[in-house]
């Protein structure tokens, strides 16, 4: 598998991007009041809330994630963490209270918080630092698997609980989303199933050969996040 993917050619348009000294992703502006609402009955969720800056970046967000879990506040971590990956979508909050209580719809907002889903979080948390990315994603997709939490958005968690040192740290789980699944898949002819734990290993086995085949070295996640620069613009 590892010299198949070897074998795949880095676009251009990602050379020049990762020749270029890297950048900080840029923030955004998001709604807190929102999310404040669709996490009424979490105060520890609000209380973070209001400590995050009005407009949040990966840097600021692998720091809360990392001192959250240190601490064992794993809803808070995980929030934070969900605000960044859903962006400037005004459905956000919605979906995290779906995942939080296992109930879609109107019935969310009173329904109450699962008593197992923090202990899953941190759970995939252990997983990941422990036993890498492809773990991480394995444990998630099966036996830690959380409903209204697809892998689109628990690669998101699986990044930030693995990103100890920072945002371009080397041992991160690399975000695997629909941006970069179609990137790769119109400019690579890259094609991955986000669903399968065995696809997500290809994609890191390719992110891991990009990245010790340019100029500078780029870890997994430093790749990743070129690619969703050029998929974006962001």
């Amino acid at each position: 598998m590892g010299g198949q993917v070897e074998q795949i050619e880095v676009p251009d348009s990602l050379t020049k991007i990762m020749a270029r000294a890297p950048e900080p992703q840029r923030g955004f502006g998001w709604n807190s009041e929102s999310w404040k609402v669709a996490l009424h009955d979490c105060p520890d969720v609000v209380d973070q809330l209001e400590e995050l800056s009005d407009e949040i970046d990966r840097g600021e967000v692998c720091e809360v994630v990392t001192a959250k879990l240190a601490k064992g506040s794993v809803l808070p971590a995980f929030v934070t963490a969900m605000i960044w990956g859903y962006g400037t979508a005004g459905y956000g909050p919605a979906r995290v209270r779906w995942v939080l209580t296992g109930v879609r719809g109107k019935g969310a907002m009173s329904a109450p918080i699962r008593p197992d889903i923090a202990e899953r979080l941190k759970s995939a948390a252990n997983v990941v630092r422990n036993e890498r990315a492809v773990e991480g994603f394995r444990y998630m997709n099966n036996a830690g698997h959380i409903k209204y939490l697809g892998p689109a958005f628990f690669t998101k968690w699986l990044y930030f609980s693995s990103a100890v040192s920072g945002p371009d740290d080397a041992k991160a789980a690399p975000i695997l989303d629909k941006q970069v699944k179609d990137w790769l898949a119109n400019n690579a002819a890259f094609r991955l199933n986000i669903n399968k734990t065995v696809e997500y290993g290809r994609y890191v086995e390719l992110l891991t050969a990009w990245g010790s085949q340019a100029l500078t070295k780029r870890t997994p996640v430093q790749v990743e996040k070129a690619i969703f620069r050029l998929a974006t613009g962001r």
